[in-house]
C-alpha cells in the first residue's frame, strides 16, 4: 500500500518521512474523517435584552464567527524494524509539536493546527510475519482559526 500524498506537515509527506497515515481502528470506522469535518460551534452573539420586551435585539447581519476547535486524529505509523519505529515515531512528534503546522489532507484541505496532547499513550504492534512494527497515535490538536474552506 502507498500513501504518499495523502498527508503533509508543512510540506513534507508523512508517509514517505515517517511511515505514517491517518488511519481507523475498525473496518468502515471514519473518527478522522469526522474530527476533519466537524464545523465548530459559532461565537457568541451580542443580543440586547430589554426587559418590556419579549426575546433579544439582533443586529440586522450577526456577521456569524467561529470558535476554536479541538481536532483528535488518529495516525499509524510503519518501521521496518524495531529502531526503524522508534526512530519515525521520534522525527515524526518532533514534527507534530514544532509550533503552528499546517496539514494537508488529500481532498478534505488543509488545516493550521496546533499539538495540544496525546490523549492515550501509543500503542505498538507487529505484523503476523514479524517484519512490519507498527504504532498507533492519536493526537489532539488546536484548529485556532477555523475555516469552512478547509473542511
Amino acid at each position: 500500500m502507498d500513501f504518499t500524498g495523502y498527508l503533509t506537515i508543512n510540506g513534507t509527506d508523512l508517509w514517505t518521512s515517517y511511515g505514517a497515515f491517518l488511519g481507523e481502528t475498525t473496518v468502515g470506522g471514519h473518527v478522522n474523517m469526522d474530527a476533519l469535518m466537524r464545523v465548530p460551534k459559532a461565537k457568541d452573539i451580542t443580543t440586547v435584552d430589554f426587559r418590556e420586551r419579549n426575546g433579544v435585539e439582533l443586529p440586522e447581519n450577526p456577521d456569524l464567527k467561529l470558535s476554536s476547535i479541538e481536532r483528535t486524529l488518529q495516525f499509524w505509523l510503519r518501521g521496518d524494524s524495531v529502531p526503524d519505529r522508534i526512530r519515525k515515531y521520534r522525527n515524526m512528534m518532533g514534527a507534530l509539536t514544532s509550533g503552528r503546522i499546517s496539514m494537508t489532507v488529500k481532498d478534505y484541505g488543509t488545516y493550521n493546527l496546533i499539538y495540544q496532547d496525546m490523549p492515550s499513550a501509543p500503542e505498538w504492534y507487529t505484523d503476523i510475519r514479524g517484519d512490519k512494527f507498527y504504532a498507533f497515535i492519536q493526537i489532539k490538536f488546536l484548529d485556532p482559526e477555523p475555516s469552512l474552506t478547509s473542511i
